[in-house]
């Protein structure tokens, strides 16, 4: 995972995710949609594109400027207080949310991921997708506390794109840099990493070791 700026060029990323990016203009839509266009996958979450770069709030509908990029309409906001709780349906999986929700009416030949299951909010839209040229926009409209109803929806949207995706158990990281992959392990039990036989390790041993770390080089 690179970390970017929005001046910087987004076409060498097949995913881009700008997670509640509330200040935009219409440089950095159009910026998105052409993104989106030439093949990348563009996540938005909720509160995106509610403010200008000034941090107002323009004298129109709440984030109108993202509603024909996202491929919906944002009815309202809301959230819940601490003890109370809505429920969110994801194919099989229900999830809780309190915290933010934008309510959602998507448009014709956008595709609805997760809807509100509960309360006042029952049967509208919690995140959309949609396609868009070569790539595609989602978005995320609610969220978790625990975030597991975002990663899965960004891990939806990996899979549909067929992109492997490692199940690490929490606790061990993994991650790719400058040519060379790093794990760490902050579990209490070792932990075989999906290592290949052509692989280089540089630092350390696989299975990995409680409190250890590795390093490894593919060609």
């Amino acid at each position: 995972m690179d970390f970017v700026s929005e001046t910087d060029s987004f076409s060498e990323y097949p995913f881009l995710i700008a997670p509640s990016y509330q200040l935009i203009d219409s440089v950095l839509v159009t910026k998105w949609l052409r993104y989106a266009e030439q093949g990348g996958n563009l996540i938005l979450t909720s509160r995106t594109g509610q403010k200008n770069r000034d941090g107002h709030f323009p004298e129109a509908r709440l984030a109108s400027r993202i509603y024909s990029l996202i491929g919906a309409e944002i009815d309202f906001s809301d959230m819940l207080p601490a003890e109370s709780k809505g429920i969110i349906k994801a194919g099989n999986e229900s999830y809780s949310w309190n915290i933010w929700a934008d309510i959602l009416s998507p448009y014709a030949r956008t595709e609805v991921l997760a809807v509100y299951a509960d309360q006042f909010y029952s049967g509208k839209a919690a995140a959309v997708t949609r396609r868009v040229g070569k790539g595609t926009v989602t978005y995320i409209a609610a969220a978790t506390a625990d975030g597991s109803f975002e990663r899965k929806i960004v891990r939806d949207i990996y899979e549909k794109a067929g992109v492997k995706i490692e199940d690490l158990p929490k606790g061990v990281y993994m991650e790719w840099r400058d040519g060379f992959f790093v794990a760490v392990n902050y579990t209490d039990d070792e932990y075989n990493l999906p290592i290949n036989e052509e692989s280089r390790i540089i630092l350390g041993s696989n299975p990995l070791k409680s409190a250890s770390a590795i390093i490894w080089q593919t060609d």
